[in-house]
């Protein structure tokens, strides 16, 4: 183990902060972080930290990775608002958050991942369900397509028959 790991245990609703547990028992997972990413979740809990030590006992311990100075978990809507300057930032277009794990599932697939290992990553218990809903085609992977398998061979023209008057 390089990264280090993420185990999803709760989730929250958009609008009203609903807390629960997993939804399903796929959902419930430990997942292999990129070296990158374990990074970057190091250097926030240092953050959080430094929070702690100066705030003392105003500091709210959540359990939940991004949260505000004071230790509180953010609210979906102040998520999405973060994600919506995030994009401006990086110059992206403005897309949903939850559209993230389709791309995530795309660029897998795209990446020659198989479905299966893609499914479990996202959560689900079905292949299927992850290959209708999370797996999107793209142009350069269609046009690939094109030049394997039956596609590759060159088709010669038939000669048209004469035409009878």
């Amino acid at each position: 183990m390089v990264g280090g790991f993420a185990e999803p245990r709760k989730w929250l609703r958009f609008g009203d902060k609903v807390e629960g547990t997993v939804k399903s028992k796929a959902s419930g997972r430990k997942l292999l972080l990129p070296d990158n990413l374990a990074a970057t979740l190091k250097a926030a809990k240092s953050l959080q930290a430094a929070d702690k030590l100066s705030l003392g006992a105003a500091y709210q311990s959540s359990g939940y990775v991004v949260v505000d100075e004071p230790g509180r978990p953010l609210s979906p809507h102040a998520l999405t608002s973060r994600w919506a300057r995030m994009l401006v930032a990086v110059g992206l277009p403005p897309v949903r958050l939850h559209d993230a794990r389709h791309a995530c599932g795309t660029l897998m697939h795209l990446e020659g991942v198989p479905i299966a290992v893609i499914a479990a990553w996202l959560g689900h218990a079905s292949w299927a369900f992850t290959m209708a809903t999370y797996v999107h085609s793209q142009e350069p992977a269609l046009a690939d397509a094109a030049q394997v398998g039956p596609c590759r061979h060159q088709f010669v023209a038939a000669e048209r028959p004469p035409i009878v008057s």
